[in-house]
């Protein structure tokens, strides 16, 4: 079974892609954090950057409603790819498939607007 399930907070604001074929992936970049106590008894805080990735339907919804500095839980799981760069260097990547996506807490926002948004992004839970 390949499952992950991460809660962090949204590095940026999702980017989209369109391919020819129309289908689409809307992207972000996710930082996680763990503490724990070093040798010497202090407390340090480890962040660790994730990318995730929705596609299809999924991505539509991303793009509406998930905005930079939103707390945000990651149902999905872990996918590796290699492809070949413009130099012609294997590149191996990680990332993350959403499958799906709960909002934590909204960024602040200033306009109404904004709340607007927030209670649509709810309602789609």
């Amino acid at each position: 079974m390949n499952k992950a399930i991460l809660l962090g907070h949204v590095g940026a604001d999702p980017q989209e892609y369109t391919f020819a074929n129309g289908a689409k992936i809307a992207s972000f970049s996710l930082a996680t954090s763990r503490r724990y106590k070093d040798g010497s008894g202090n407390i340090v805080e480890q962040t660790s950057w994730h990318k995730v990735k929705f596609t299809g339907e999924q991505a539509d919804k991303i793009m509406r409603i998930v905005k930079k500095s939103a707390c945000v839980q990651v149902d999905g799981s872990i996918r590796y790819d290699t492809f070949t760069n413009k130099e012609g260097v294997e590149v191996h990547t990680t990332s993350i498939q959403g499958e799906t996506i709960r909002i934590i807490a909204f960024p602040k926002r200033e306009t109404t607007e904004g709340a607007k948004e927030e209670k649509e992004a709810t309602e789609e839970e």
